[in-house]
């Protein structure tokens, strides 16, 4: 069974004041669902409110939105339904939850945590500027060939970029574009694609690495050289960024994308994944139970644990949420 934890606290991730809740679980909870293809290809938020042993609230799509009705046990554990006919469980703990259910198309898990109030919403809205102007100036440093920026902190920031997609389901299609106009000899269209890109995420280095190829072609070589160097910047803090071998050692990562890239990396296969698995220091972990498919190994060595920090991604996301909700309170 999938071992999973719900969204880092956030008093504890964002340095806000602890709650002290009470015993019940009442109040306002929100989880994001990711994408899972096919004919789940979207990503979702779920809202719950819960009172008492009742819970109410909904499953938002884009394009429509499912009510979600439900009853809450003492110990935390709860049973729900979507639109009054899929069925699935809850369990919420201490500040977060799970839910677990099957939509008629496919399994849906959705991982969460209290909602913030007023004060916390504020307060999370002002830190994302703050590392909004960080990243940009990170950025501007790395396009204008500053040898100096720190590729560590340009990634963590990225989480907080206002175009960040923390679920790549755009990127990883202008990409594909970009690989199959390059293959082409089509450096025009890739060059326009891969502007895009970089738009969307300046930390994709697969990008970076095709821009400079194709400046390379058309006779750029010394912003093709730039566009290397940031392609090889990105890459070297990722796979420096730990070993992998346990939750102290882990890599640290933004993306899912960048756990595919240290796992190509170190020619590994997935078996099995544990997602945001909460950590004994209260850090989030993705753990890949995998298999190196590199020869002359025996099977024991062939069998690989890959942990990898995922708490900027937990952080980021709650931190984009809650400034939308801001914004929006602001407009009424």
């Amino acid at each position: 069974m999938r071992k999973v934890a719900g969204l880092l606290s956030l008093s504890l991730c964002l340095g806000l004041a602890p709650h002290a809740f009470a015993a019940s679980f009442d109040g306002r909870w929100i989880a994001d669902l990711p994408s899972q293809g096919g004919r789940c290809d979207l990503t979702s938020v779920m809202t719950l409110v819960v009172s008492g042993d009742a819970i109410s609230g909904e499953i938002q799509n884009p394009g429509n939105r499912h009510p979600i009705t439900g009853k809450a046990n003492p110990d935390g554990t709860a049973t729900f339904a979507v639109e009054h006919r899929w069925t699935g469980t809850m369990n919420f703990r201490g500040d977060r939850f799970e839910a677990t259910w099957n939509n008629g198309a496919c399994d849906r898990h959705a991982e969460g945590g209290r909602e913030p109030d007023d004060a916390q919403r504020a307060a999370l809205a002002a830190q994302r500027k703050q590392h909004q102007t960080a990243y940009a100036d990170l950025v501007r440093r790395a396009e204008a060939g500053d040898k100096t920026v720190d590729f560590n902190q340009l990634r963590a920031e990225a989480v907080y970029a206002k175009d960040w997609e923390f679920y790549e389901g755009k990127v990883s299609g202008l990409l594909t574009q970009a690989s199959v106009a390059v293959k082409g000899k089509d450096c025009d269209q890739a060059l326009s694609v891969l502007d895009q890109v970089i738009k969307l995420d300046f930390t994709m280095d697969s990008a970076h690495a095709l821009r400079a190829e194709c400046l390379k072609q058309t006779g750029k070589a010394d912003q093709a050289r730039l566009e290397d160097g940031i392609a090889k910047g990105l890459i070297h803090s990722l796979m420096d960024s730990g070993k992998g071998d346990s939750e102290k050692t882990a890599y640290v990562v933004q993306t899912y994308r960048e756990e595919m890239d240290v796992l190509a990396n170190r020619h590994i296969q997935i078996k099995t994944r544990e997602t945001q698995v909460r950590g004994s220091d209260g850090r989030y972990y993705d753990v890949i139970h995998g298999i190196s498919v590199t020869g002359g190994l025996t099977v024991e060595a062939r069998i690989k644990d890959v942990y990898f920090d995922m708490t900027s991604f937990t952080t980021g996301r709650v931190s984009r949420r809650a400034a939308a909700q801001e914004l929006a309170s602001q407009l009424q």
